[in-house]
């Protein structure tokens, strides 16, 4: 028998607002907990400008799985200068904790954050951890980063197995459809056969998202293994919510592959179903191939281009997306 525990609102009026959830599957043991309550203590560093007004969320990881992203807040003015804020959260109950991931939404008038460090106290297992950090997690600080992993620094008991950090290029391609392109906020969830990354904001400070274009994100994650499906969703905020996706590429930094994710669908509340999050499942592995093309330029006065030209091939297996050609030659 397998278990989904989810212990949140699906609303509009509730929580955080969400009316759909990926809830990940685990084992029913009789002597594990469905439930579990942790006591999370936050220390803000003591340098200037440390707090934060930002929305800060927490998410565990575990040998059972993983519970959140949840977010820290009991008062207004957590997250001060020098100050310890406490919180007592029920979520799932994840096991052995073996990382954390840290992350703010860089809003409000002091979003930098220098964080000292997270202590954890499971309140049924009876069991502390404790996550160093010493760094900013500001845009404008140390490496511009406003989330980062964090794993124990120590433990009573055997050190779990801690899974990999990875990098995974995500290239989006909006179609050319009239009203394509959407003010929304973009995210995506990695599923992999290791695991799944959570849900992940697509944004690169760039005007993303606009008719026919294509947008390049580098996401930091833990490896999911294998990518077997992804989740694609908006919030449907915005002056121009609607989008027509239609696909996504997803490069393996550190596993040299690259899965294609079709779509070719409106995520919009007045097109198509209406939904605004879809699940994509990778086109079949094609093996690659070697082409040799060879291009015949007209004899017509002012028949060249210095432009850039691109190629697309099409076949009974697919297609290859746009390749540009180029060989560094006067073409």
């Amino acid at each position: 028998q397998y278990v989904a525990t989810c212990n949140q609102w699906l609303a509009k009026d509730e929580g955080d607002r969400k009316i759909s959830r990926d809830l990940t599957l685990h084992k029913q043991q009789t002597t594990t907990q469905k439930s579990n309550y942790y006591k999370v203590t936050v220390y803000t560093g003591n340098k200037s400008g440390a707090g934060t007004n930002s929305d800060v969320s927490l998410t565990l990881y575990g040998n059972l799985g993983e519970a959140g992203p949840m977010k820290l807040a009991n008062q207004e003015d957590n997250f001060e200068p020098g100050k310890k804020d406490e919180f007592t959260i029920e979520c799932q109950n994840v096991g052995e904790l073996n990382q954390i991931f840290i992350a703010h939404n860089n809003k409000g008038l002091s979003a930098a954050w220098f964080l000292d460090s997270i202590v954890i106290e499971d309140l049924y297992a009876m069991h502390t951890y404790q996550f160093p950090c010493h760094r900013w997690l500001a845009k404008n600080e140390d490496d511009g980063k406003i989330a980062r992993f964090l794993v124990p620094q120590s433990s009573t008991t055997e050190t779990p197995q801690i899974r990999k950090h990875n990098q995974y290029k995500v290239t989006v391609f909006t179609g050319n459809k009239s009203g394509a392109g959407t003010d929304a906020d973009v995210f995506i969830t990695l599923f992999g056969n290791q695991g799944q990354t959570g849900q992940i904001k697509l944004d690169n400070e760039k005007d993303n998202f606009e008719t026919g274009q294509k947008d390049e994100f580098i996401v930091e994650c833990p490896a999911v293994g294998e990518i077997n499906k992804i989740l694609i969703e908006h919030n449907n905020k915005g002056l121009s919510s609607g989008w027509f996706l239609d696909r996504i590429l997803i490069e393996d930094t550190q596993g040299h592959r690259t899965y294609e994710f079709p779509c070719n669908r409106w995520l919009a509340k007045d097109e198509d179903d209406k939904q605004i999050a879809r699940y994509l499942v990778p086109r079949p592995k094609v093996k690659n191939n070697q082409y040799k093309v060879t291009v015949f330029t007209g004899n017509k006065s002012g028949a060249g281009t210095d432009a850039d030209v691109f190629i697309t091939l099409f076949g009974n297996q697919g297609q290859t997306g746009q390749i540009k050609l180029d060989n560094e030659k006067d073409n």
